[in-house]
């Protein structure tokens, strides 16, 4: 077991080494702050949408085609230096989508509420780099006033592409529940 003492102290020493430097005594006026070469590499672009619209889903419970009507929500990230960006590359990509709507399934006339979220992301540690992270993860809950007609469908994806090697699938489950 590692000792708390040790570890906490040597954190509060790295602390007050990287708080003192050559150029300044211990009364001298410091502006605390990143460096500028810390600062300018990197910038992020940001990207929110909202958009309406009206889609189908089949039914696993059942297999009836159910016409929806919603609203999604997108929030897109990417990261990276500005001349990347540019030219469509990043380091960093993160999606996030919401999606709400109502609608009626076309052979019972039962009536659906569909709540859904999606998540996505890439990493890289540099433009160049050969290796990556790439994650994706959904939920969908559908709710129908008609008993047994309610679904989840619950998904994860996973993948690791290292230096050299062929990307590997470190996780993949999907479930599909029907119930309620």
């Amino acid at each position: 077991m590692r000792s708390l003492t040790l570890t906490g102290a040597a954190i509060l020493t790295a602390a007050l080494l990287t708080g003192c430097g050559a150029e300044a005594g211990p009364t001298a006026e410091n502006v605390p702050g990143l460096t500028a070469d810390a600062t300018d590499h990197n910038v992020a672009d940001h990207f929110n949408s909202i958009v309406t619209g009206t889609f189908d889903v089949e039914s696993p419970c059942n297999g009836e085609l159910i016409i929806l009507s919603g609203e999604e929500r997108n929030q897109f990230t990417l990261v990276g230096s500005r001349e990347a960006l540019d030219a469509g590359f990043w380091l960093h990509m993160e999606f996030q989508q919401q999606v709400r709507a109502i609608g009626t399934g076309l052979e019972t006339g039962a009536t659906y509420t569909l709540k859904d979220m999606f998540h996505e992301n890439f990493n890289s540690p540099n433009e160049p780099a050969p290796h990556f992270t790439y994650s994706a993860h959904g939920t969908s809950h559908v709710t129908s006033d008609l008993p047994g007609l309610s679904f989840d469908i619950h998904f994860v994806f996973h993948v690791v592409g290292p230096s050299g090697k062929d990307f590997k699938v470190t996780r993949e489950v999907e479930s599909v529940t029907c119930g309620g």
